[in-house]
């Protein structure tokens, strides 16, 4: 029997280690994944995987990167925070100049525009690039131009996105990854997870700076509200299946001491939506149903 889905995978930072545990359980158990549909960290493994890379393949690559050097910034980079020249240098050395035409599976990646605020389904193009606007955190990274558009992380409008996975296999089950739901009760703010510093007594001074305890604040904020926009988009958007891997606890900029057990728990995740997902076939078919109208978005697939 054929067993044909198409991918969704969220945005959620380090969080993302958690796709490449879907991704092998989905492998093992036989599916036949017809495209992927990514958003900032589902946009980067996404790519990885439509080109050719195993889960492990990716795995490697991710982990190769220098935990140092992956928020660098580049001279020229637009007005931000923190840069992505780790990420982007494991990308270009990965991806090189590929276009979304040369992938072997279909791929699309969602990004924001900032000046019009209209979400810009990616289709076409150098994928890096697409991988790299889809994860430009607005403030945090920098944003990517884009023909008339400054693109940032997609996870503003469409943080799961299961409309350009239905774009991209019309007819074809949809499994939903979604990785940044409503973040763990804390009782307080103590020191910031930062990013990882060459000095590392001057990271104990700026995790207790005041405006850095401000910026913990509004990241807090903007996780709460991004995890009920994302319950609403997927109350919406009605994937076939949807696998939460229990990541709540890594912070979207951490290095994670365990990458291992942040992968297990996709696998854990995936493992148990398997039975939901065995009962599509063969009847899916039958039942397919067009999703219901969006909120203004562009599609670039030219």
């Amino acid at each position: 029997m054929k067993k044909d889905i198409v991918l969704a995978l969220g945005g959620g930072g380090a969080k993302g280690y958690a796709h490449i545990g879907v991704l092998r359980v989905l492998e093992e158990a036989g599916y036949n994944v017809v495209g992927v549909a990514g958003t900032s960290a589902g946009a980067l493994v996404g790519a990885l995987y439509a080109a050719g890379y195993t889960p492990d393949e990716i795995l490697e690559r991710l982990i190769a990167v220098d935990p140092q050097h992956i928020f660098d910034r580049r001279a020229g980079d637009r007005p931000s925070i923190l840069g992505l020249q780790g990420v982007e240098a494991m990308l270009r050395e990965a991806l090189g100049d590929r276009t979304f035409a040369d992938l072997p599976r279909p791929f699309g990646a969602v990004a924001v525009d900032i000046l019009s605020g209209k979400t810009i389904f990616l289709r076409s193009g150098v994928v890096a690039d697409a991988a790299l606007a889809s994860s430009a955190v607005p403030g945090v990274f920098p944003p990517i131009a884009w023909k008339d558009w400054l693109l940032v992380d997609g996870g503003v409008a469409d943080n799961v996105p299961v409309r350009l996975a239905r774009l991209l296999a019309p007819r074809t089950p949809v499994v939903a990854v979604a990785l940044s739901l409503m973040p763990p009760e804390v009782e307080q703010f103590e020191e910031i997870a930062l990013p990882p510093v060459r000095i590392s007594i001057l990271q104990k001074v700026i995790a207790r700076l005041r405006y850095t305890q401000a910026f913990n604040i509004f990241v807090r904020s903007s996780e709460v509200a991004l995890g009920h926009h994302t319950l609403l988009r997927l109350q919406v958007d009605r994937p076939e299946v949807t696998i939460i891997p229990a990541v709540g606890q890594v912070n979207f900029l951490d290095n994670p001491p365990d990458i291992d057990a942040v992968v297990a728990a996709g696998e854990t995740a995936a493992r148990a939506a398997l039975p939901q997902l065995k009962r599509l076939f063969p009847w899916y078919r039958l039942r397919w149903r067009t999703p219901p109208p969006d909120l203004d978005y562009v599609v670039i697939d030219e």
